[in-house]
């Protein structure tokens, strides 16, 4: 579910401004997108990129405005925040960028009282020049944003979850990470409000929520009152994940088990280096003692546990790579992620490659072919040169593969027979197949994984 896209329908929704929503990734093909965009001939089309593929987000603005010349294209999201004036440069059929928080620009825009030079955080086009209007300042008090209903968005196509964000923006400083490019300082909803959120589902049978902040647990006092209020509330049976990562130095043992008390089933630890030389050159700002504790404490406790590593960063050698995927094997952790590299431009491990010439593919070829998950890099080093990279990565997703089996054969524990043929499905691929990639199948899953931890 695309909790971004939410809020800007949610201000739509609330200032009745008619919109239809698609989502390409599940939703629709492109003729049944060039179809609708020509029967509802809509005065603006949105889109959000990302820079991962926005080549292709190009492809598909061009084919909708053969259909539909008369639409203005907008686009939003991390690449249009990050590029701003360079889209609108690579692709002439788009009209606008929206950068950063979107949704009081994407309202002036829709509305059309405010004129596009008046309108801050907007790229437009000015005759044959192309505009920035300058940043819009951050939007400081969240509780202002009405929280997605999705209304128009059927949820019988997203697992039966619901993400939710309690802050946005980041305050750490990894040389991977886009974030900090985005210009987002970091700003929490008030617990109140957050709840309310949580509340409204509730309320419509829906237990399972995934917390997709960058730093859930950056306050801690915040969290423990999010946590009594779950608990004041008599919101029983909840499935909280925070797979999308807490920090390990932001967590201790009565914290974590305050949150499993009310709810939270699953947490997700970007370790993205083995020892404390990676940890260092990554500027994590922590260290692999203190996120070994955190494993340990939160497998300890009861929590699926899901770990992040990069395979080969700047300095990272062979020998660091086997500390990362000894500690994949140290404690029974749900699931790991073993992450090619992908140098986002801006960010500073894109600089250093570049900077040092170590590109194997240009950038506007990777982030339009190569995905974080394949085992084709993107740039070598000295420590770990191109064919040693493909070795390695091929052997950590043997690893990812060789947790998540020993996961599935744990959860199926109590009955034997059961366990070994899904083990022997695993072996085949056919278990991963059927319940990561099928939609269906996956909600079962998923539901006997409920049972299951609701029950513990």
């Amino acid at each position: 579910m695309p909790a971004g896209i939410g809020y800007i329908a949610q201000v739509l929704d609330d200032h009745s401004i008619e919109y239809e929503y698609i989502d390409m990734r599940i939703d629709s093909s492109l003729r049944e997108l060039r179809k609708r965009a020509l029967h509802l001939a809509p005065g603006l089309i949105g889109f959000s990129m990302s820079s991962l593929n926005y080549k292709n987000t190009y492809r598909m603005i061009s084919w909708i405005k053969e259909v539909s010349p008369f639409s203005k294209i907008v686009v939003g999201g991390h690449h249009a925040t990050i590029f701003k004036e360079k889209v609108l440069e690579d692709c002439p059929d788009i009209d606008f960028a929206v950068i950063s928080d979107g949704e009081k620009t994407i309202l002036e825009l829709c509305e059309g009282n405010v004129p596009y030079e008046a309108t801050k955080g907007l790229v437009f086009r000015e005759g044959e020049k192309i505009q920035f209007t300058g940043e819009r300042a951050p939007v400081k008090n969240l509780d202002e944003l009405a929280f997605p209903r999705y209304e128009k968005f059927n949820l019988n196509h997203y697992s039966r979850q619901i993400p939710i964000h309690s802050s946005r923006g980041c305050v750490h400083q990894c040389t991977f990470c886009p974030n900090k490019l985005l210009a987002r300082a970091y700003r929490t909803r008030s617990v109140g409000n957050f709840m309310a959120e949580i509340e409204h589902w509730y309320e419509k049978g829906i237990r399972q929520f995934a917390i997709d902040d960058d730093n859930f647990t950056l306050n801690r006092e915040r969290v423990l009152r999010i946590c009594d209020e779950i608990e004041r509330r008599n919101l029983t049976n909840l499935f909280l994940r925070c797979s999308n990562g807490i920090r390990a130095d932001r967590v201790d043992r009565d914290l974590l088990a305050r949150m499993k008390e009310i709810g939270v089933r699953e947490v997700g630890f970007g370790v993205d280096g083995g020892n404390n030389d990676v940890l260092h050159f990554l500027k994590k700002g922590e260290t692999i003692e203190t996120i070994e504790n955190a494993i340990k404490i939160a497998c300890d406790l009861g929590f699926d546990v899901k770990l992040f590593f990069l395979v080969g960063s700047p300095h990272e050698t062979k020998a660091d790579i086997e500390d990362s995927i000894r500690l994949a094997r140290k404690y029974p952790v749900a699931r790991v992620n073993f992450n090619n590299p992908i140098p986002y431009p801006g960010t500073e491990m894109f600089e250093y490659v570049k900077e040092h010439h170590l590109f194997l593919i240009p950038p506007e070829e990777y982030l339009n072919q190569v995905a974080e998950n394949e085992s084709i890099p993107v740039f070598e080093t000295p420590e770990l040169v191109k064919r040693e990279r493909v070795k390695i990565l091929k052997q950590c997703h043997r690893v990812e593969k060789e947790v998540m089996r020993n996961t599935v054969y744990r959860m199926f524990s109590r009955f034997p027979v059961l366990a070994y043929l899904i083990r022997s499905m695993f072996i085949v691929g056919l278990f991963e197949k059927l319940f990561f990639e099928s939609l269906f199948f996956r909600n079962i899953f998923e539901r006997i994984r409920y049972r299951r931890i609701i029950k513990r």
